[in-house]
């Protein structure tokens, strides 16, 4: 289980610092999510400043086990990067975006959610 969660926690340091680079240089892309959205320029560079945090904390616990501070780091930001994907699905649902809008965020969702529990069960 150790080795699933390990893979899991790298593939999210990939997905969520790619991400949070992309919206706080705030590309043409993002820029225009950004403004669908109704965040302003400065409010989604603070969020993809949170995204790559949160995947630096997944990466640093990587190998850490039992109580170390890493490991708590690691759970912690999976954790966060949870309830941080969830607000993301609610906040495109509640703008009316299709499923394909929205789909990333729930799947990126439950994948910090197995990575949390994987390391916790482990």
């Amino acid at each position: 289980m150790a080795a699933v969660a390990s893979i899991i926690s790298i593939m999210l340091f990939l997905v969520f610092v790619s991400g949070g680079i992309q919206k706080v240089t705030f590309n043409p892309l993002m820029s225009a999510s950004a403004a669908r959205l109704g965040f302003s320029k400065s409010a989604y560079r603070r969020l993809g400043f949170l995204e790559i945090l949160g995947g630096l904390g997944l990466l640093v616990g990587l190998s850490a086990t039992g109580s170390s501070i890493w490991a708590i780091i690691n759970e912690v930001a999976a954790g966060a990067l949870t309830i941080m994907m969830i607000l993301a699905v609610g906040t495109h649902l509640r703008h009316g975006e299709k499923w394909r809008a929205y789909a990333p965020a729930l799947i990126l969702a439950v994948a910090a959610l197995a990575e949390l529990v994987l390391r916790l069960s482990a």
